[in-house]
């Protein structure tokens, strides 16, 4: 029998039967389960896995048979499980494409960008309509290189939209190219794939959903590599996750608009998405309007809008921080902000006339720090160019001779009976219906008009014809608030038809504007006009619609405001902040402001909101600490409390609440609370030196400064969802509380620790050390913090808890205090979640005197930035620039800046007094400068080794050297 088996013929003659019956059967059986073939259109096939399914008529809730033929879709009833699969839906390949324009049928090909610096393509629409009846239109497609790592692809109709923001710049690659991008113009189609050069991997694809592009609407799609997408925000979240939800095909509107609970004030179209190798690229759409992104479980994304363009740039990465300094040095760097802008600030709104008082003397008999206060957020509301009262004029000197300084808050609109609505009037620099007829807003009872901001050139021409210059002059911080921009009047369209738009007057601003609704409309809006300025108003200098730039407004205030304050500090820094943000706002300040409550629930999500916005290249950034409004609720001090505990450590830490809203600045509240508060304030200080280095860092790469667990950790999957914990830079680890006591004496909180040795920031307990990362549960009491540092890294801190200091001023004059965290070079494994384990906070898993694998694997680095904190950095300030390393028993400290001959550094303090060390084995000798040195000691648990009595100057010696 055996003779039989092995016979070769018959080997041959079974492998055929089994490739024949394959071929058959298996076929049979994925259509018969996961396909659906029942309906077919002219071109592409409409028997799907119903995760391809791609909506044809976005936003619309019933849709018949006959009517989703019409319109050249499949019909299919049938969701197999999948609830939130549409039943109208595009064939693949879609009936709505595009092809080359006059090309002959022997002459389709594929186009290859290659080495070439450009590939430009015109293109004709194969249907005449979009899904929603308006006219599509012809495109042009521009495919161009920036360098290596950098390529766009820009879709338009030149005949309709004008754009009037281009700001590419065609490069060459320099060596070796790292994204191709192919056109497949074969058999009438027409498919972009950006690719990988290397691994040959697509990025984008745009082959499975439909090209659009006509009047009132525009859709693109893509498949992307895998589920873990970062970016595309702001976006309010029912969850607190990072990644949005792939299986129930969410759907967002990035649409700048006040009053949406902290979540849309922001609109930046970027998103970050891993590979399945673990690379990472990014994808910046510059696009102004509102645009709504879909996710569908392919995975694929989905733009759709109402005007603009398709401007995508693609940037090659592999790692998060590649991405991040590609992004930021396309859309500017980050501005770095002066060193008072990183203390604590006090803000309010109030109709308490001796609020401010009260709480300013407070906080200094409680000896809080504190760098600045804005008064009243509404000095000057709603007129926001009025001059100040002189009552406000003597309360702005006294601040500043106190050392401190004063944070204006201020507003985009101007009061048609002002004198500022006179002159800006007289400069025409201010939105207008059909290019003429004025356009006016309602801000509660004022009715208010809105400069073009968007226009560069002639608005400093206002701002020296009137006040507004002295009144900027008093300002050491701006704060700019409802410039999303916002509008209260409640539209009557009726009003506007029946008079063909004669109606709208400075009495009627209800009556100022055409019908907001269109065919399509965002998930989300009910109304493009509902809450801000009319779509149809334009901005003139450009002579564009407010709709095609209306995500870009605030930006464009942003831009204005720091032009003015650059033009009265030429050499100083200072701070301007804006509640609206667009790519690009890092290079004028920073974004503070939303509509929080102080719960939990609001800390966790404004919390995803800050981490986002790092990866913008928005790395200043905050929100009130403890909210600015009470919520459904009364305020609870648990809740302030843990909220200071987690801003500590935020890039921006301000206090700021409503009017009508409980007070809860730190003097508010008894004095015992109050001290609790002032205790996590004075923590912040001491971290600024290194808080301050980070953002320099960010001023030259781009690199949030609050980051994501994934950033710092791309290989760990239990980092790559995670938005409960953040990184204050490489170092610190933070894990907040975002649940009550409730009865009890502490919290248990669950945490994540990535692979690395992880020591508790205040003990030195070795708390993890995993090749894989691994989940503790932390068990928290009321006063504890959640700190935890990683092994291999050096944090600069300066001052103490316990000596008072007013500002930073009196900080940068206190000794240094160097904290050493070493490591084992532990390994990362393959990324894993592991069962969680139960630890006490501060608590060590495993006896750190097992852990230390020899002194040779022993090591850190770091590093310290500090200059006079007020000079730009484009005029190459005079600094002090520290590398801190340690390896192998041997901690080296050397200077090599050259802040010491500075007269302006000079009164800051250069001096090291103590050295901790975290991760040592035990010790019997220390030497400094090999030098015996007797001022140590070594904790018997933790092994922390503690080195006082330093006195250490390196702009006497610039180098310290530590050996244990």
């Amino acid at each position: 029998m055996d003779h039989v088996l092995f016979n070769k013929k018959l080997r041959l003659v079974y492998v055929l039967l089994l490739c024949l019956l394959l071929g058959i059967i298996i076929p049979y059986i994925i259509s018969s389960t996961a396909f659906k073939s029942e309906v077919t259109v002219s071109y592409g096939t409409c028997a799907l896995n119903v995760s391809y399914r791609f909506e044809c008529v976005p936003g619309r809730l019933v849709i018949g048979e006959g009517e989703c033929h019409q319109l050249g879709c499949c019909y299919d009833t049938n969701k197999q499980d999948d609830t939130s699969a549409p039943v109208c839906f595009h064939s693949i390949p879609p009936e709505y494409r595009y092809v080359i324009a006059n090309e002959t049928e022997s002459s389709k090909r594929i186009y290859r960008l290659s080495e070439e610096r450009k590939l430009d393509l015109y293109l004709d629409n194969l249907n005449e309509y979009t899904p929603f009846g308006t006219k599509a239109w012809p495109l042009r497609v521009l495919i161009q290189r920036k360098k290596n790592d950098i390529v766009r692809i820009k879709l338009w109709n030149e005949d309709y939209i004008k754009d009037t923001m281009d700001d590419f710049q065609e490069e060459s690659c320099v060596d070796d190219c790292e994204l191709d991008v192919e056109v497949d113009a074969t058999g009438g189609k027409f498919n972009i794939t950006v690719l990988r050069r290397k691994t040959r991997k697509p990025l984008m694809e745009t082959i499975f959903g439909p090209l659009v592009y006509g009047e009132d609407y525009m859709e693109i799609t893509t498949r992307i590599p895998t589920a873990h997408l970062y970016g595309l925000g702001q976006r309010e979240r029912e969850t607190f996750e990072l990644l949005p939800n792939f299986e129930y095909r969410t759907r967002w509107t990035l649409f700048n608009r006040d009053g949406d609970s902290g979540a849309t004030f922001g609109s930046h179209p970027f998103y970050m998405n891993f590979e399945d190798d673990g690379k990472m690229y990014g994808v910046y759409l510059r696009n102004s309007a509102p645009v709504e992104v879909g996710v569908l479980p392919i995975p694929a994304l989905v733009f759709r809008s109402v005007d603009g363009i398709f401007d995508f740039r693609i940037l090659a990465g592999p790692t998060p921080k590649d991405v991040t300094e590609q992004y930021t040095s396309m859309v500017g760097f980050p501005e770095m902000p002066p060193f008072w802008a990183l203390g604590y600030h006090l803000c309010r709104t109030t109709l308490n006339e001796t609020e401010y008082e009260s709480v300013v003397d407070r906080m200094v008999s409680d000896k809080v720090p504190y760098e600045s206060d804005c008064i009243d957020a509404r000095l000057n509301y709603p007129d926001p160019f009025a001059a100040f009262s002189d009552r406000t004029q003597e309360r702005v000197s006294r601040m500043k001779a106190e050392g401190r300084r004063f944070f204006f808050v201020q507003y985009p609109y101007v009061p048609v009976t002002s004198d500022a609505y006179e002159a800006v009037s007289g400069e025409k620099l201010l939105l207008k219906l059909n290019n003429s007829q004025p356009y006016y807003g309602l801000i509660e009872d004022t009715v208010v008009g809105y400069p073009d901001y968007c226009n560069e050139n002639a608005f400093a021409n206002w701002l020296n014809k009137t006040g507004i210059r002295g009144l900027y002059a008093n300002a050491d911080g701006v704060m700019l608030l409802q410039n999303t921009p916002l509008n209260t009047a409640i539209m009557n369209y009726s009003l506007w038809l029946d008079t063909n738009g004669s109606a709208c007057n400075a009495t009627q601003p209800e009556a100022c504007c055409p019908s907001g609704q269109r065919q399509f409309m965002p998930s989300g809006l009910r109304d493009f006009n509902e809450g801000t300025v009319c779509s149809e108003a334009r901005h003139t200098s450009k002579d564009v619609p407010s709709l095609q730039l209306h995500n870009a407004y605030g930006r464009c205030h942003h831009g204005r405001v720091h032009d003015l304050m650059k033009d009265l500090n030429p050499n100083k820094r200072f701070m301007v902040t804006s509640l609206s943000t667009h790519p690009g706002s890092g290079t004028l300040g920073g974004h503070f402001g939303g509509e929080y409550p102080a719960d939990f629930v609001a800390q966790r999500k404004s919390l995803t909101q800050m981490l986002e916005m790092g990866l913008y290249g928005v790395p200043l950034v905050g929100v009130p600490v403890c909210g600015n409004t009470n919520g459904s609720s009364e305020l609870r001090t648990e809740w302030c409390l843990r909220s200071h505990q987690s801003a500590a450590f935020w890039p921006l830490m301000m206090s700021h609440y409503e009017e009508g809203q409980t007070p809860r600045n730190p003097p508010n509240f008894e004095s015992g609370f109050s001290g609790q508060l002032a205790y996590f304030i004075r923590q912040r200080y001491m971290i600024l030196p290194y808080l301050y280095t980070l953002f320099h860092e960010a001023a030259q790469r781009g690199t949030p400064v609050l980051r994501p667990l994934f950033y710092e950790f791309p290989e760990d999957l239990g980092s790559r969802n995670n938005a409960f914990q953040f990184m204050l830079g490489d170092a610190l680890l933070i894990t907040p509380v975002y649940s009550s006591l409730m009865g009890s004496t502490s919290v248990q909180v669950d945490a994540h620790f990535p692979p690395a040795s992880w020591y508790d920031f205040y003990t030195g307990s070795l708390v993890s050390s995993s090749s894989t990362g691994e989940n503790l549960v932390l068990s928290t009491l009321l006063t504890d913090v959640n700190v935890h540092v990683k092994g291999g890294t050096v944090v600069p801190m300066q001052g103490n808890l316990h000596d008072f200091i007013r500002t930073t001023e009196d900080l940068r004059k206190m000794p240094f205090h160097i904290l050493v965290v070493l490591t084992t070079n532990v390994t990362t494994a393959e990324p894993t979640t592991t069962p969680a384990a139960t630890t006490d906070s501060g608590s060590s898993t495993e006896n750190p005197k097992d852990v230390g694998g020899g002194q040779d694997t022993i090591y850190a680095k770091g590093r310290l930035y500090l200059d006079d904190g007020v000079t730009p950095l484009s005029q190459i300030p005079a600094a002090h620039d520290l590398d801190f390393s340690a390896e192998a028993g041997r901690f080296v400290l050397t200077s090599k800046g050259n802040g010491c001959g500075n007269s302006a550094m000079s009164q800051y303090s250069s001096t090291v007094d103590i050295i901790r060390i975290f991760g040592a084995p035990k010790v019997t000798e220390v030497q400094v400068n090999n030098v015996g040195y007797e001022h140590f000691t070594q904790d018997y648990d933790t092994l922390a080794i503690l080195i006082t009595k330093l006195n250490y100057d390196w702009c006497t010696e610039d180098q310290l050297t530590v050996t244990w």
